[in-house]
């Protein structure tokens, strides 16, 4: 008799889960990360074109298509080796949303003014710089009021999409970036249980994403904010050991790891802007950290600092006690954006206090981690503020800063400031190259601002050239080793 012929169809369904001053510190105010005091003009309440595209009339929200799942097309990378020693480690912010994303908090978040009110319009931009977009999945972006030049309305991702967060990380991995810091905000977290879950939300995607590519991860808290004071840091704590117990973040193999202990960095520390000032507080939470938890909760403890942490002036709050804290810390991580605003004035910074900062935390055994950012532009948050108010100079200023970080052998780690930090300027995603390809509406800074065509990964691929020549896989070298691709 005839056989039988079977056809079985499997069909696979693969889900992807997956940022104040100049070099003095006194003439130029710059970023402390989540700081935002100054005064903002009113906003204007209307676009300045009228809206083309059909989709206007409809709520600011996702498309209403089904998103395409689809496998990442990522060729095998090495995984990045889990330790600090010879690491550039990005911040990476994930704080954006918009309405209808599917975070609880539901309302756009950073890409426009704050509150919940807040329609996405060119008069409540809260960025200076645009992302490139088509290489997210068009069902993880938000639709906004704004117009692109051919007339259709300008979308924005969120990161509580699990595939926008893969994208990063696949970038980070394509162009040999190690990992990040992700930003834990304290304001806000302990009063609100929505805003607790979006944040874990995004943390739990930023944990599949580095798992997924090879990538590292660690938490970064940040305890700066208006509405924070001293009652912060029991929060803080409680709030780690949710994240120890519940989310289990540190049993990861990809979370950061150094010196045999899960790392953590708290930013915030000693800042005369921060009113978390209670040094016998902090005193028992580096303890605890370092100490007296158990032991599933302890930490290598990397604290961010002020800039001029070591001699108390200008940002760093003076009282002497202050040096204990420091002291007592498993590494120091100041926050440099804005402290210096062109290559001169970086030369004369290192040399003055980021050269004897590295020496004393060499002398104490302490991690040195100084900040490397890539420009600045803030206008759309402070409109007295120029687009471009510290300029990249097509990279130049950026790798003037590698160059004398890989150069000083008391320096193996170092933070890029930041992976997606598009309110401050300083992302080096992928983002706009050209004023075609921003919105008609508000001002944008692109990549061409300097007078040099540049394509939108240029920063991404001058990280990845600085992780190799710190990790000496290339020569030492002043000079930015590659030339721009405007053809990939």
């Amino acid at each position: 008799r005839s056989p039988r012929i079977i056809f079985i169809v499997i069909l696979l369904i693969r889900s992807d889960s997956a940022k104040l001053n100049s070099a003095n510190d006194t003439t130029f105010r710059a970023s402390v990360p989540q700081v935002r005091s100054l005064a903002r003009a009113k906003p204007t309440r209307m676009p300045t074109t009228k809206p083309t595209n059909p989709n206007i009339g409809k709520p600011t929200s996702h498309p209403t298509s089904k998103p395409t799942l689809h496998p990442t097309s990522m060729p095998t990378v090495t995984p990045a080796t889990n330790t600090l020693t010879q690491q550039i480690i990005c911040g990476y912010q994930g704080w954006f949303a918009y309405k209808g994303d599917g975070a609880p908090i539901n309302r756009w978040k950073h890409w426009f003014d704050d509150p919940a009110s807040s329609e996405p319009i060119a008069g409540n931009l809260h960025v200076d710089m645009f992302p490139v977009t088509d290489e997210y999945d068009q069902a993880d972006l938000g639709i906004s009021h704004l117009l692109m030049t051919d007339g259709t309305n300008a979308t924005f991702f969120s990161n509580v999409k699990p595939r926008v967060v893969l994208k990063h990380f696949e970038w980070m991995a394509q162009y040999g970036i190690s990992g990040v810091f992700h930003m834990r905000f304290m304001e806000g977290l302990s009063t609100s249980a929505n805003n607790r879950e979006w944040k874990t939300m995004v943390l739990r995607n930023v944990r599949n994403a580095a798992e997924a590519t090879g990538r590292l991860f660690a938490v970064s808290y940040n305890i700066a904010g208006n509405s924070i004071d001293d009652s912060v840091l029991n929060e803080l704590k409680v709030d780690w050991m949710r994240l120890v117990d519940e989310e289990r973040i540190t049993q990861s193999n990809r979370y950061i790891r150094h010196g045999g202990l899960p790392v953590l960095r708290i930013f915030g520390i000693g800042f005369k802007t921060v009113n978390v000032a209670n040094i016998g507080a902090l005193a028992e939470l580096i303890d605890w950290f370092q100490k007296s938890a158990e032991s599933k909760y302890r930490v290598f403890l990397i604290g961010g600092v002020p800039s001029r942490w070591r001699d108390r002036v200008n940002d760093a709050r003076e009282e002497p006690e202050w040096k204990g804290i420091y002291d007592a810390l498993d590494g120091i991580h100041p926050w440099h954006v804005g402290r210096w605003s062109t290559t001169a004035s970086f030369e004369t910074y290192y040399s003055n206090i980021i050269s004897l900062d590295a020496s004393y935390c060499a002398s104490k055994g302490v991690l040195y981690m100084p900040t490397m950012f890539p420009g600045f532009s803030w206008h759309n948050m402070n409109k007295d503020s120029p687009i471009n108010s510290i300029p990249r100079l097509g990279g130049n200023f950026m790798w003037a800063q590698a160059y004398r970080y890989v150069a000083d052998k008391k320096i193996s780690t170092i933070w890029m400031a930041q992976f997606d930090e598009v309110d401050e300027g300083t992302a080096i995603f992928k983002v706009a190259s050209r004023q075609s390809d921003v919105p008609v509406d508000g001002k944008w800074l692109t990549l061409d601002a300097d007078g040099q065509s540049l394509p939108s990964d240029w920063y991404l691929s001058l990280c990845g050239e600085a992780q190799k020549m710190l990790a000496k896989k290339i020569k030492l070298t002043s000079k930015i080793p590659i030339k721009p691709n405007l053809f990939a």
